[in-house]
């Protein structure tokens, strides 16, 4: 094991790698992860086996371990040996596949998205960076290279990319939730945060933090007349 690959291995542990690694990386529905967090806008989605019986977990035969429940012990310490191995050879891959096609954005976008997931925002940005190149119109990719740049404590530099998606498209709301976070937790531009939460309320009305959301903006605003009075 590489000095790379001991790195990536600890970031995934902290940020919990295993459990995002257990599912494929194949279906795109915005997500979002915490509150107050930027919702990643592609990507990095699990999919469970749609279509599929349940199992009940007394159903396992004795000695076995239920589908859906948590190995344990020498087994467990062995499936999470493994998972990082086939997480180690698909990096590997990808980027000797980026050493072939520097433009492969399928290979670019999805290491991003890795390196998004286990918080290696940095790696992420460079990434997202490379595949904007070729790529420039993708909201979802320019979207989530904000985010990791929120988390950078880069908030003007997350702004300008959240402003250059909505020019590409004024009507993706992922754009407009995590630019309404920026306002509000990171800028406290609180007339800038209730108009970009306003848009997303407009586009997806439905959205379970929406809630959430306006009523820290609520809180925000309180606080700033107290202190003003």
């Amino acid at each position: 094991m590489n000095k790379d690959q001991i790195q990536f291995l600890v970031s995934g542990i902290l940020f919990g790698f295993l459990v995002g690694f257990l599912i494929a990386y194949a279906v795109y529905e915005p997500r979002v992860v915490q509150q107050a967090a930027p919702v990643p806008a592609a990507g990095n989605m699990g999919m469970s086996g749609a279509g599929a019986a349940p199992v009940e977990a007394d159903a396992a035969a004795p000695g076995t371990t239920a589908p859906g429940a948590a190995p344990s012990g020498a087994a467990g310490g062995a499936a999470a040996e493994q998972t990082m191995a086939r997480v180690f050879e698909e990096v590997a891959a990808l980027k000797q596949a980026i050493q072939k096609n520097p433009k492969d954005t399928q290979a670019l976008l999805r290491l991003a998205n890795m390196y998004h997931d286990v918080g290696k925002y940095k790696e992420a940005v460079d990434y997202y960076k490379q595949a904007l190149e070729v790529l420039p119109a993708d909201v979802d990719a320019r979207t989530d290279m904000g985010s990791c740049l929120r988390e950078l404590g880069m908030a003007d530099e997350a702004i300008a990319q959240f402003q250059k998606s909505l020019s590409y498209n004024s009507r993706h709301w992922p754009t407009w939730f995590n630019l309404s976070i920026v306002y509000l937790f990171d800028k406290r531009d609180l007339p800038a945060a209730s108009a970009a939460i306003a848009k997303v309320e407009e586009l997806n009305p439905t959205l379970k933090e929406l809630p959430l959301l306006k009523d820290a903006l609520k809180k925000a605003s309180e606080g700033s007349s107290r202190k003003s009075s």
